[in-house]
């Protein structure tokens, strides 16, 4: 899974020192139950939204939610090669030990048949060698391919009966024994197997496929240490064999021997050079240091990979993950290209694709991926979700809600309905339907009525529709449903300020910071309440808790600001002056050229007589600024400036470039009357 975008607009506020905060982030469903822990907690103007796990085959490696998808499919290997067991990772050995060597020209055939998979013919050739006048050895080698066939189909029954009919001809024939224990293994008959499997090392002791057979059924049973000593029994007599090399990887893994198995992984891969052994060694090294990352180590494994296996797209899919951790999205782009036209209508693989171009805010593509799913799995709801989330990132509000809304038919009633329900509510609010935005929460809240989240939702809309005391009441419920949302208490705070009800706003982030006393927010809510109230003593405090609580954050910076005012305004002496443009100087630091800091920076230098650094910092922030009002406070400073100067002209110049940007500005006005007044006399006084 990936991070998901966060999108709002701008509201009302009436402090000039509160900040502005981003809405909401939208939710993303999920097949599975919903765990309160997994919930971010967001800024007190953003709504509630849960996250949810991606599939159990996503692997979220990182704050971006990149995807680290590996894995290996099994059965799509010819007869006689290595492959993978359904529910095992390891490597099994050969199917036949040695090529069975026989006189019999109708054996001769029925092999030739098996070898080239033409086994309805293998099957009734070798039943004619079994039912024909040839020798006991060639009956039992029959007999072997035929239990063999019956295995590959699932007839475990009926290959046991082979096998054992088999022995009756050549009881010393180790084969027998060995795929016999294999079929025992596949019916989780582990004594049986492991009796077979031992009968057939003892005929052949210098053969490692009875020992890697042992070690992999202790593997399967998670018996590490005995799965490893046969290994290790086995590499003594072929220790360059690949498929054990790479199964002493695995079970070194499982014991959290990392490095060592990390060794053997190498090992693996140099001697098998270019089978599968060594594309799957390439394939785990590259996943094991993404997991670490080390992006640079973890792209030359997956290369060496995809250069082994350059039409397998889980290969191409790999390395795109290793590019996109590395910010290499170009070659990450053309990798999951090539691994979406190679996926051959792989579901799984596609959804990937389609979160790693959402990753890249590549949406158009990520669609196009989950289109291809959804042509099969119509009614994916995990799917219809993250389709709604492109089509909200992309600002298509309608497309949106169509997709939450199908899922809520798919799966009515269900918590997947519930997300949605909650995914409808927030599009809604943002196309300004307040009414249905509110029945959609309440949609939710049907479904389950102890999410804090939904009912602080729910206050937002109500807020937004004009509903205040509904609005509270849903606040309330949130509380009462988990006293440690903090954000519904500070949606309560932030209201009642936002209403000039500030003793009520006191009151509440005073109970915020009693509980929370590091909250950064109503620690500067209140600083700018006690401000205003020209309480500067309790400001000061308020203003340096938040500083103290993270000096890096954005509110940190405001409240260095605000604090210099309020220091530089109280007292007025010199060092009073000097700490004031000193924390401004700090605040710069942190974001430089903001207009905020600069006018502020400006009204102490002015504070201090020193009105031509006054006029530069006021100049300073006009050109940074973005605001009318701000840029008309700052010409207002500045002509006051001037006025002090006696340069009267300049003044009323400043003054009337203040009234230009905020004509509603009534002190602007007034100065500007008596500057001109100024400059007359100054005029007549020249004359």
């Amino acid at each position: 899974m990936i991070n998901l975008v966060k999108i709002g607009r701008s509201r009302k506020d009436s402090s000039e020192f509160d900040i502005h905060i981003e809405k909401n982030r939208i939710n993303e469903i999920e097949t599975v139950q919903i765990e309160t822990g997994r919930k971010e907690p967001m800024s007190s103007k953003q709504k509630y939204t849960i996250l949810i796990l991606g599939l159990a085959s996503v692997s979220l490696i990182s704050a971006l939610l990149i995807i680290n998808f590996f894995y290996n499919r099994s059965g799509k290997f010819t007869a006689g090669e290595n492959n993978l067991t359904t529910g095992s990772d390891v490597m099994q050995g050969k199917e036949l030990l040695t090529p069975f060597q026989t006189e019999n020209p109708q054996l001769k055939k029925a092999i030739a048949s098996y070898n080239s998979g033409y086994i309805p013919n293998a099957i009734t050739e070798f039943t004619d060698v079994v039912e024909s006048t040839a020798v006991p050895k060639d009956k039992a080698i029959a007999l072997i391919y035929l239990g063999i066939i019956a295995d590959r189909k699932g007839e475990y029954d009926n290959a046991i009966n082979y096998f054992k009919r088999a022995e009756n001809y050549d009881e010393y024939n180790p084969e027998i024994y060995l795929n016999m224990a294999r079929t025992y293994r596949k019916k989780r008959d582990y004594n049986n197997a492991v009796k077979y499997a031992e009968k057939s090392s003892e005929l052949i002791p210098d053969d490692v496929n009875p020992l890697i057979l042992l070690g992999n059924i202790n593997y399967e049973l998670t018996n590490w240490d005995e799965a490893i000593r046969y290994y290790e029994k086995a590499l003594k007599i072929d220790s360059n064999n690949p498929s054990l090399l790479y199964n002493m990887a695995l079970a070194l893994f499982k014991k959290g021997e990392r490095f060592p198995a990390l060794e053997f992984l190498k090992k693996a891969a140099e001697s098998d050079k270019i089978g599968d052994v060594a594309y799957n060694s390439y394939s785990r090294l590259g996943a094991e240091f993404l997991e670490s990352n080390m992006f640079d180590l973890a792209e030359k494994y997956l290369v060496q990979a995809t250069r082994l296996r350059p039409q397998d797209p889980v290969g191409r899919y790999n390395l795109a993950v290793a590019y996109l951790r590395q910010n290499k999205n170009a070659e990450a782009l053309k990798e999951l290209e090539e691994s979406e036209r190679l996926s051959q209508g792989d579901m799984m693989l596609l959804e990937n694709i389609g979160e790693s171009y959402f990753a890249l805010k590549d949406y158009d593509r990520s669609l196009r991926s989950y289109g291809k799913v959804m042509e099969t799995s119509s009614r994916n709801v995990k799917i219809l979700s993250r389709i709604g989330e492109i089509y909200y990132a992309k600002g298509d509000l309608e497309r949106a809600y169509e997709s939450y809304r199908k899922v809520t038919q798919i799966q009515p009633a269900t918590e997947n309905a519930r997300i949605a329900y909650l995914n409808m509510g927030n599009i809604l609010d943002d196309a300004q339907r307040f009414e249905d935005s509110i029945r959609a929460y309440e949609s939710a809240i049907a479904i389950r009525d102890n999410d804090d989240l939904a009912y602080y939702n729910l206050g937002i809309a109500y807020k937004h529709y004009d509903k205040p005391a509904m609005a509270i009441n849903s606040w309330r419920k949130a509380i009462q449903i988990n006293p440690g949302n903090i954000k519904a208490r500070l949606a309560m705070a932030d209201y009642y300020y936002e209403q000039g009800y500030n003793d009520q706003a006191e009151k509440e982030y005073q109970e915020i910071i009693y509980k929370w006393p590091d909250n950064q927010e109503a620690l500067f809510k209140l600083g700018t309440i006690y401000h205003k109230h020209k309480n500067y003593k309790d400001a000061q405090k308020a203003y340096s808790r938040v500083v103290e609580a993270g000096e890096s954050t954005e509110l940190s910076r405001k409240a260095m600001i605000n604090q210099a005012i309020v220091s530089s305004g109280e007292r007025g002496d010199e060092d009073s002056l000097n700490n004031s443009i000193k924390m401004i100087q700090k605040a710069l630091l942190l974001k430089p050229d903001d207009s905020d800091a600069l006018l502020a920076l400006g009204i102490i230098y002015a504070r201090k007589e020193m009105h031509s650094k006054a006029v530069e910092a006021f100049y300073q922030s006009i050109k940074s600024s973005r605001d009318n009002k701000m840029t008309a406070e700052a010409y207002n400073n500045m002509g006051k400036s001037y006025y002090q100067m006696k340069e009267y002209k300049k003044s009323v110049q400043a003054f009337t470039r203040g009234v230009e940007e905020d004509s509603s500005n009534e002190e602007i006005r007034i100065n500007r009357k008596t500057a001109v007044q100024a400059y007359e006399e100054q005029l007549e006084r020249e004359r």
